[in-house]
């Protein structure tokens, strides 16, 4: 199983499951910005609706292949699990290896 470290950084509804706004970084430096339900980012740990924000949280990824970025950097090209996707509909993103969690 593979995550992504990212950053909660912002309530966008606090209703029940509560919806939330994640940030990470690109391997070129690409800050993206995801909205979607709280479990989402945090099954089962503690990020519910009204958590003290910013909070690390952690998106579930499948690596897809190691890569190269744009400036020639080794990077992981990865696809966002659950159907998550930024506001352009991109799924897949490389991403540098402090972003990537990797668990048996």
């Amino acid at each position: 199983m593979h995550y992504l470290r990212a950053e909660a950084v912002r309530w966008v509804d606090l209703e029940w499951p509560g919806w939330v706004e994640a940030q990470f970084r690109t391997s070129d430096g690409e800050v993206v910005s995801l909205v979607d339900k709280a479990p989402i980012f945090d099954a089962g740990g503690p990020l519910v609706p009204g958590s003290v924000l910013p909070a690390e949280v952690k998106i579930s990824c499948e690596v897809l292949e190691q890569a190269a970025d744009r400036v020639g950097n080794q990077s992981w090209l990865v696809r966002l699990g659950y159907d998550v996707e930024d506001q352009s509909g991109r799924r897949t993103f490389n991403v540098d290896k402090r972003t990537l969690i990797s668990r048996g």
